[in-house]
C-alpha cells in the first residue's frame, strides 16, 4: 500500500517537472525559435517515455492489490469452511443461507433443499447473543454463539422509487459442550444428601408388647432399612431406637423418588401384634449447600412430616416441598403429656395479658366458631377479658351464623368483627388462632401481623400444609385429633380444676366436634368420645347441637339437585359440578360432597364451584382410603391455595375456566391413581 501511494506521488511529481521544464524552455529559447522546437520534442517525448512507464507501474500495483484482496477473501472463505467447529448462516426469518462441514456433519446438510435453525433448536436465534446459549440436539449439549451483520440492501434490486433499507444475517457458531454437561450431571448426581427416617409413635406402637415381641419388631424394622439403602450405597447411621441418619448420593434419591418412596409401603408389611402396622416418616434435606445444613433441612421435613399425620416422605424443594406416600390414616392420639405441657404455657401466657383476641380461618364453621367461643368463654372464667373474632353478622362471610347467634344475650359480647379487635389490640394482648395455621386463611391476617408474635398461640388439627404461620410463642398442633373443638375441650381441662364452660358454652365445643367427625364416623378416637363425654358431662344438650344442622326444604332441595348432578370417574371417585353461584353454595356443596360418599362403591367425593374474583373452589371429601388432602394440595394455584386433611380437604382456583379446572382435577386424580396403585 505503501508503493502504490509512492508511485502515485512520482507520477504528479513527474507532471509537474514536465510543465517547469516546458516553461524554461519557452523562457530560455525564446529568443531563438529554432532551439525551442528542437529542444521541445525531445523533452516531450522524454517526458512521454517516463509517464508510459510510470502508468505502467501504477496498473501493475493496481492487479497486485486486486488480486491480493481476492487472495485474502478466499482465505476468509476457506477458513470458515474448514472452522472445527459447526457454522451456519442464517437471515432474519430463521432460514439457513450457508453452512460449513461441521455444521453438516453434526446436523444436516441444508444445501440440499430449504432448512430452518428451527430444526435444530426451538429458541429464537436472535437470543443467543456473544456469551451464548445452551441447546440440546439429540444426546448432544451445544453452546450456541451468535454473530450479527446489518448491511444496505442493493438500490437496482429495489427500484428507483424504493427507500434504502438494510437486512440482517447472523451467523451462528456452535461449540460441542457434551463433556462438560455430562461431568456437570455426575457432579451433581454423587451430591451427597441427608436424609433422617423415623418409625411413627415407635414407644406407643409397642406400649404393653412383650419384649421379645419388641425385639422382633426392631430386628424387622432395623433389616427393612438396613437392607433397603445398602442397595443405594448409602451411609447409616440408627441415631435413637426409632430414628436413622442416611447420607447417600443425589442419584440414588432420585431412584427413590422414581418409586416413589417405596421403603414406606414395604413398612407396611411389618405388623405388630397382629393389628397395627409400620410406618415411616422421611425427611430429605436437598438444596442445602452443606452437610450440616442438609441436616438441619432434613430435620425440619421430618418434623412437617410428623405434623401432617407421618407414613410419608417430604422432600425439601426451593419453593416447598414434596410428598410422596401419606396412604394410611392417622395414628390415633393416645397421650396427653403434649397438651398439657401446651395448656401450662397458655395459661402462663394468658395471664400476663390485658386482653385475649381468638380468631378462626375465613368463612367460619362450627368448629372453628364453636372452639373459639368455648376457649373465650374460658378465659374469661379465669378473669381475663376475651373476645372471639370473627365477621359473624353477615352470614355470606360465616357458616356458623346460627351458633353466634345463640351468644348474642352476655352482658358482654362474646363475638367482634376484626375492624375493632384491630383498634384495640396493644403489646400486651394475646392472640389464639384455631382450626388453622395458614396465613392466608386466617379471618384478618392484618390482626395478625398487628399482634406480638411472641404472644401468639395456634391450636390447629389440620395437617401441616405450605404457607405456614411461622412465628408464634405457642402451638398446639395435633393432625390426628379430629378437631380444634376436641383440642379446646382437652385444653381447658388444664387451664383449672372445675369446670370453666357453661352448657351452652360446651355446646358449641360439641358441635365443632360433630361437624368434623359427620356425627362420629370419619376421625373419631378415643380422644375424641372423651372430650364429648366431658361435654355431655357439663350438660351440653345434643338434640340442640343437631338442630343446629337443620336445613330448609329449599337447601335440602338444591343439595340434592347438586348430588343428582354427580358423575363417576376412575369408577370410585364422585364429581359434582355447580356453573352458577347462589346464597349459601359453600355450605351446600361441602354438605354434597359428605353425603355422596354414602353412595355405594364412592371411596372420594368431589365438588366442584365458583367462588368470588372469578375463580372456582372445591370440596373434596373421602372415606379414608383416598388421601383428598394429596390431591387438593397438587391442585391449588399456589403452594397455599390447596390442602387439609386426608379425608377432607379442599383447593382454590383463579383466573381459569370451569372446563380447564375439570381437566385438572381429573388430571391429578389419575396422577394420584398412577403413583398409588399398589395401594388402592
Amino acid at each position: 500500500m505503501r508503493n502504490f501511494y509512492r508511485g502515485n506521488v512520482l507520477l504528479i511529481m513527474v507532471c509537474a517537472l514536465v510543465v517547469m521544464l516546458i516553461g524554461v524552455d519557452v523562457y530560455v529559447f525564446r529568443s531563438e525559435p529554432l532551439m525551442f522546437w528542437i529542444t521541445l520534442p525531445v523533452l516531450l517525448c522524454v517526458s512521454g517515455i517516463t509517464l508510459g512507464k510510470l502508468f505502467q507501474i501504477r496498473q501493475n500495483e493496481f492487479w497486485y492489490f486486486e488480486q491480493l484482496s481476492d487472495e485474502i477473501r478466499n482465505t476468509d472463505s476457506m477458513s470458515l469452511v474448514g472452522f472445527p467447529l459447526p457454522i451456519c448462516v442464517v437471515d432474519e426469518f430463521g432460514s439457513i443461507i450457508w453452512s460449513n462441514g461441521e455444521f453438516n456433519t453434526a446436523f444436516f446438510n441444508p444445501n440440499e433443499d430449504e432448512f430452518s435453525i428451527d430444526q435444530v433448536t426451538d429458541m429464537p436465534h436472535e437470543l443467543f447473543g456473544t456469551d451464548g446459549r445452551e441447546i440440546r440436539y439429540g444426546d448432544k449439549w451445544y453452546r450456541v454463539y451468535s454473530v450479527v451483520h446489518e448491511y444496505a440492501v442493493n438500490e437496482k434490486a429495489l427500484g428507483k422509487n424504493a427507500e434504502s433499507q438494510t437486512e440482517r444475517i447472523t451467523m451462528l457458531i456452535f461449540r460441542d459442550i457434551t463433556d462438560l454437561k455430562t461431568l456437570q450431571n455426575t457432579y451433581e448426581m454423587s451430591k451427597p444428601i441427608v436424609m433422617v427416617v423415623m418409625v411413627d409413635n415407635y414407644e406407643e406402637l409397642l406400649s404393653g408388647a412383650k419384649e421379645s415381641e419388641r425385639a422382633n419388631v426392631t430386628i424387622q424394622v432395623d433389616r427393612l432399612i438396613e437392607e433397603y439403602f445398602s442397595e443405594k450405597k448409602a451411609v447409616l447411621k440408627k441415631i435413637t431406637g426409632d430414628k436413622f441418619l442416611i447420607v447417600l448420593e443425589q442419584q440414588y434419591l432420585k431412584e427413590m423418588i422414581k418409586d416413589k418412596m417405596a421403603i414406606i409401603n414395604k413398612a407396611h408389611d411389618i405388623i405388630v401384634r397382629e393389628r397395627a402396622v409400620v410406618t415411616l416418616s422421611i425427611g430429605v434435606g436437598t438444596t442445602a449447600q452443606s452437610l450440616a445444613e442438609g441436616e438441619r433441612f432434613a430435620s425440619e421435613m421430618l418434623n412437617k412430616a410428623l405434623e401432617r399425620g407421618g407414613d410419608q416422605a417430604l422432600v425439601k424443594t426451593t419453593n416447598g416441598f414434596d410428598t410422596y406416600g401419606a396412604i394410611s390414616p392417622g395414628k390415633e392420639r393416645t397421650g396427653k403429656v403434649k397438651i398439657r405441657l401446651a395448656a401450662e404455657e397458655m395459661k402462663s401466657l394468658i395471664r400476663t395479658a390485658d386482653t385475649v383476641y381468638i380468631m378462626g380461618h375465613s368463612f367460619g364453621d362450627y368448629d372453628s366458631a364453636g372452639s373459639a367461643i368455648g376457649l373465650t368463654c374460658a378465659i374469661r372464667r379465669l378473669g381475663v377479658p376475651a373476645y372471639t373474632v370473627a365477621r359473624f353478622r353477615d352470614d355470606t362471610k360465616t357458616n356458623a351464623k346460627a351458633l353466634f347467634d345463640k351468644f348474642t344475650d352476655y352482658d358482654t359480647p362474646v363475638a367482634i368483627e376484626p375492624e375493632e379487635a384491630k383498634q384495640f389490640i396493644t403489646a400486651k394482648s394475646v392472640l389464639i388462632i384455631v382450626d388453622t395455621h395458614i396465613i392466608k386463611k386466617l379471618e384478618d391476617a392484618e390482626l395478625y401481623e398487628l399482634a406480638d408474635k411472641k404472644r401468639v398461640v395456634i391450636i390447629d388439627h389440620h395437617r401441616m400444609s405450605a404457607g405456614a404461620i411461622t412465628e408464634f410463642a405457642v402451638r398446639c398442633h395435633e393432625p390426628n385429633a379430629s378437631s380444634a373443638s376436641e383440642l379446646v375441650t382437652e385444653l381447658i381441662q388444664y387451664f383449672a380444676s372445675g369446670a370453666l364452660i357453661s352448657p351452652l358454652e360446651a355446646e358449641a365445643l360439641l358441635a365443632g366436634i360433630v361437624l368434623d367427625t359427620k356425627d362420629f364416623v370419619m376421625r373419631s378416637g378415643v380422644s375424641t368420645f372423651e372430650a364429648a363425654a366431658y361435654l355431655k358431662k357439663i350438660g351440653a344438650d345434643t338434640i340442640a347441637v343437631k338442630k343446629l344442622f337443620d336445613a330448609t326444604i329449599e337447601s335440602k332441595l338444591k343439595k340434592s339437585e347438586i348430588i343428582s348432578s354427580a358423575k363417576m370417574y376412575r369408577a370410585r371417585c364422585a364429581i359434582a359440578v355447580v356453573e352458577k353461584d347462589f346464597p349459601g353454595i359453600r355450605v351446600l356443596c361441602s354438605q354434597a360432597a359428605d353425603e355422596m360418599l354414602y353412595i355405594r362403591n364412592v371411596d372420594a367425593s368431589f365438588t366442584v364451584y365458583p367462588i368470588n374474583n372469578n375463580g372456582w373452589s372445591i370440596s373434596a371429601r373421602s372415606l379414608g382410603k383416598v388421601n383428598v388432602q394429596v390431591i387438593m394440595e397438587q391442585l391449588g394455584n399456589k403452594v397455599d391455595d390447596g390442602g387439609g386433611h386426608q379425608s377432607m380437604a379442599g383447593a382454590q382456583l383463579y383466573d381459569i375456566t370451569l372446563e380447564e379446572v375439570v381437566d385438572k382435577l381429573h388430571a391429578v386424580i389419575d396422577d394420584y391413581f398412577t403413583q398409588n396403585s399398589g395401594n388402592n
